[in-house]
């Protein structure tokens, strides 16, 4: 083993270094022999690994120094991938809206600031979904990556990845390629098996909007120029007039009384000025759906051109801050009538209800897909993210889901070094002392030094026997 700081050779003692699923960076800790190795070293200096022909970029992330007692003092460095400028508390929280549609590659490249290498499906992020405030890079990554069903880790070399949570479909292991053989004879130094429940899912379904989001609201018309002429009482057998106002994404509307007759009227258009407040964000919401925003004026601070959200109801601004924004937008609602009876029951004051329904519906370019494996009675929690809009990556979304929900078994095996492995990969064992062999999915590596011997623990799931 080999630890390289500013030119200098570094004598270890001992060493880990290792990475597993949903940590996005090798991280390492190391025994320094030797206090002038150990002084000179600072905070994010660059450190060269080399283990086995294998070598790993690293930066310092900590320094230890136990002086315990009358004994000899220990030197602990950790370390951690250089990817970690991404992440907190390294990397500076920005602001960014993307106005227009972006490839998932292209966006994560963009915020990275370098190229990543990307593994995943592709797929392009619809104009105005992909929006951030005071984030991380690397939240941001990981948010896009996980929308499709991947995860974010480090290469060796210090280069970012991102990858599908199961690069091959556990149904496929086996006939799939394999990275990595190991016989027990020559690899396998210890072997530990654990049986525990697991939560099963083989049916989902992916959306790539937000039902959530619907709106649907029914209010009189008490416009002064509008269908009631601005009143807002009436006497029997009269006729009362309301408007309802429904989300992009709500249809099928109907209304249904207690009472009296029903009519629809013509749509009707109008425009309506609304204060919005921004409190340290750059995300305000109207009160009701509208179809354009006509007019802004700031009162005081201005925070940039206004864009309307995909909902009519979230409005974003180019920047962040605390504002006022008077808004003038466009309003078009369904209108109805409803002529009352001259009595009812013999009454001639009386209630009327009046019930508005509708159905949430996929918005344009949208779509749900049912990702279904085996008889799917596993059903497990419906996905609605509004970054996927096709169905190749909700399609890769759901299998990410089904494959976690599949009859795993979590193994712990030790062996002989082994470079070039890395969570995701396949590995055959031949396992002579139960006689049979089988594969399974890395899920963590851990390479453990105590010069001048080195092993690798890994992490494997692999299918209940």
């Amino acid at each position: 083993m080999g630890l390289i700081h500013q030119g200098r050779k570094i004598q270890v003692i001992s060493a880990e270094l290792g990475i597993a699923d949903g940590e996005y960076a090798w991280t390492a800790r190391f025994q320094l022999a030797k206090p002038e190795d150990y002084m000179p070293m600072r905070m994010n200096d660059a450190l060269t690994v080399t283990i086995g022909g294998e070598t790993y970029a690293l930066i310092v992330d900590s320094k230890e120094l136990d002086r315990a007692g009358g004994k000899s003092p220990t030197f602990i460095i950790s370390a951690i991938s250089p990817t970690a400028r991404l992440a907190s508390p390294r990397a500076m929280p920005f602001d960014k809206t993307w106005d227009a549609p972006v490839l998932a590659s292209a966006a994560v490249n963009d915020i990275s600031g370098e190229p990543v290498q990307w593994d995943l499906v592709d797929w392009w992020i619809p104009a105005g979904r992909l929006s951030v405030t005071k984030a991380v890079p690397l939240d941001v990554i990981r948010t896009i990556a996980s929308a499709a069903g991947g995860v974010v880790a480090t290469k060796p070399n210090g280069t970012l990845a991102v990858r599908h949570l199961f690069p091959d479909p556990v149904p496929s292991w086996p006939k799939a390629t394999i990275r990595h053989v190991l016989f027990d004879a020559i690899d396998n130094l210890s072997y530990k098996e654990s049986f525990r429940a697991r939560r099963r899912t083989n049916h989902v379904v992916v959306r790539g909007y937000l039902p959530g989001n619907a709106t649907l609201s029914i209010e009189l018309d008490d416009r002064d120029l509008g269908l009631n002429a601005g009143r807002s009482s009436f006497f029997a057998g009269e006729t009362a007039h309301f408007m309802v106002h429904a989300g992009p994404d709500v249809g099928h509307i109907q209304a249904t009384s207690s009472a009296g007759t029903l009519f629809q009227h013509a749509a009707q258009v109008y425009k309506i000025t609304q204060d919005l407040a921004f409190d340290k964000t750059n995300l305000a919401n109207l009160d009701k759906a509208v179809t354009s925003i006509d007019s802004v004026i700031w009162l005081g601070n201005d925070l940039g051109n206004l864009r309307l959200g995909s909902d009519g109801r979230t409005i974003m601004s180019e920047r962040t801050g605390v504002a006022i924004a008077r808004v003038t937008c466009t309003v078009r609602a369904l209108a109805w009538g409803l002529s009352s009876p001259s009595s009812l029951s013999g009454h001639q004051s009386f209630p009327i209800r009046v019930q508005v329904t509708g159905q949430v519906q996929p918005q344009s370019g949208d779509g749900e897909l049912v990702c279904r494996r085996g008889g799917g009675e596993f059903p497990g929690e419906d996905i609605s993210d509004p970054l996927l809009s096709s169905a190749p990556e909700m399609l890769s979304r759901g299998r990410a889901e089904i494959d976690s929900g599949e009859d795993l078994q979590e193994i712990q095996l030790t062996c002989v070094f082994r470079p070039r492995i890395m969570p995701g990969h396949l590995v055959e064992v031949h396992d002579a002392m139960m006689g049979r062999s089988w594969r399974g999915k890395v899920t963590g590596v851990r390479h453990a030094i105590q010069v001048p011997k080195v092993t690798t623990v890994l992490d494997i799931v692999r299918p209940t026997p």
